[in-house]
């Protein structure tokens, strides 16, 4: 029996001469006609991923396929990859290059999904029982050379692919990312996940995983997945209150280790102080580079690797612990847990939180972890709260009072609602940053939180060489070189 997509490929029922189980025909999941389908906005025009004609796997009653135009689909594959392989890179302008790059990403998340149909066929109807190969995973080890992870994982997400067809065909037309479509898998494998509750949010995550970065779509899965199963979600957080530890141990070469864990709100507190102490070790080192090279220093300069920053670190946190007279009061350093007021009101009374509310939920420390709400609001029981208002940019416009320990509350309002610089792809976290003008002292730029936003050193250097970045109506950032183009 042929069925048709809304995107023109043909899918068809397959018979397997060797399902011993003899159970229904496995027949591909068509769209919903009532699902919203973000992957048909997607689709591009003119795509030839599947030719009207193309033979990709036999209708039922139909002869078998022969494996001679199997093996020259894969033969002609195998000659398109080779010349993409033997393209002479160094002979390529940026524009180019990128077009390079993204066409091969989308090639290679199609061969991904390639390989994940196949492990969905084996799953579903066991062509190889009869050679004693009990299990899917089995069989993908043993045959194709995988390990018991990568079976696992195309598994995986074989089997979330059959709940939702926007998901599917998003993954068979290269559309959504390997690495999103593996996260969003293991998350749903929760059992204590309601299918329903996965069936209502399927397409707003997935418009996540192919409009978002990596790191964001991640951050949102989590959110997601901690509103739809609350009770693991403080379960784990109580579980790792109960196993915190530390440990320094001797190593036999004459070296020391130290590993430690913490529950969320107190690595929070341990990150906050550290990361003062480390930066206090970056300043020294920039320092001494500065007047050992001058103007023209730069990281290559610095005396220390960070790595070895970071450990003189914490010494330095351990021996200003040391030699803190036992009468004195110990300075109680400021952590930022940003919490919106429904998501508060609603923990307060123990209201469930809608899931598909994910996308509105604010419950993060500010470099971006993501505690429990429950334990932001205990927190706020104990400590002290600030009321914090932003309007639709994400520019803070009333902060209110309370003193910080390590730096004072212009910076502080201009790095609170940043997780990462905001030049465009730069990962460095926020407690890295500077606290930068948007539009500079040059330029009559003011010093308020309406025109200033994070920037790691390096970038800060290259704004003040021409670049710009500039903050849009809907929070997000846009950088641009100095011929005024934005750099996408």
């Amino acid at each position: 029996m042929e069925s048709t997509s809304p995107m023109g490929a043909q899918f068809f029922e397959i018979d397997s001469p060797d399902d011993e189980a003899g159970g229904d025909d496995f027949v591909w999941p068509e769209p919903s006609s009532d699902e919203p389908d973000p992957f048909e906005r997607m689709m591009l025009s003119g795509s030839d991923w599947a030719e009207p004609g193309a033979c990709w796997l036999k209708a039922s009653g139909e002869p078998d396929m022969p494996a001679e135009l199997i093996e020259a689909l894969i033969a002609r594959a195998v000659a398109a990859v080779e010349q993409l392989q033997g393209i002479d890179a160094g002979a390529l302008d940026a524009s180019t290059t990128e077009l390079w790059a993204k066409g091969v990403e989308r090639l290679r998340r199609q061969i991904d999904a390639a390989g994940v149909e196949v492990a969905d066929h084996v799953d579903r109807k066991r062509p190889f029982r009869k050679q004693g190969f009990l299990t899917t995973k089995a069989w993908l080890k043993h045959r194709l050379q995988l390990s018991g992870i990568e079976a696992h994982r195309r598994l995986r997400v074989a089997r979330m692919l059959r709940t939702s067809a926007s998901w599917k065909n998003a993954h068979v037309a290269g559309l959504v990312g390997v690495a999103q479509c593996e996260l969003m898998s293991a998350v749903i494998e929760n059992s204590r996940i309601d299918p329903a509750v996965w069936q209502a949010d399927a397409c707003d995550l997935l418009i996540d995983a192919m409009d978002e970065s990596y790191d964001e779509f991640e951050r949102r899965v989590r959110r997601w997945e901690v509103l739809a199963d609350p009770d693991s979600a403080a379960e784990q957080a109580e579980r790792n209150r109960t196993n915190r530890d530390a440990e320094i141990r001797p190593r036999p070469d004459g070296s020391w280790s130290l590993t430690a864990s913490f529950d969320d709100m107190s690595g929070a507190e341990f990150s906050e102080i550290f990361g003062h102490y480390v930066q206090a070790e970056w300043d020294a080192d920039w320092a001494e580079a500065r007047q050992r090279v001058g103007d023209k220093a730069t990281m290559f300069d610095l005396r220390r690797t960070q790595s070895q920053r970071r450990a003189d670190a914490l010494l330095a946190m351990a021996r200003a612990a040391a030699s803190a007279p036992p009468w004195s009061k110990l300075p109680v350093p400021t952590v930022n847990y940003l919490i919106d007021q429904a998501t508060y009101d609603s923990t307060m009374t123990g209201e469930r939180i809608d899931p598909s509310r994910y996308r509105d939920v604010v419950s993060r420390a500010q470099a971006g972890r993501q505690p429990n709400p429950t334990d932001i609001v205990k927190a706020s029981i104990v400590g002290h709260v600030r009321r914090v208002v932003y309007d639709g940019a994400g520019v803070v416009i009333d902060l209110g009072r309370k003193q910080r320990l390590f730096s004072g509350s212009s910076r502080e309002a201009v790095m609170l609602l940043a997780v990462v610089c905001s030049w465009i792809g730069c990962d460095m976290k926020v407690e890295w940053c500077e606290a930068d003008h948007t539009v500079g002292w040059k330029g009559g730029g003011n010093t308020d939180s309406g025109n200033g936003g994070p920037l790691c050193h390096c970038h800060n250097v290259m704004k003040e060489q021409g670049y710009r970045i500039w903050r849009d109506p809907d929070g997000d950032w846009h950088t641009f070189d100095p011929d005024g183009n934005e750099i996408l």
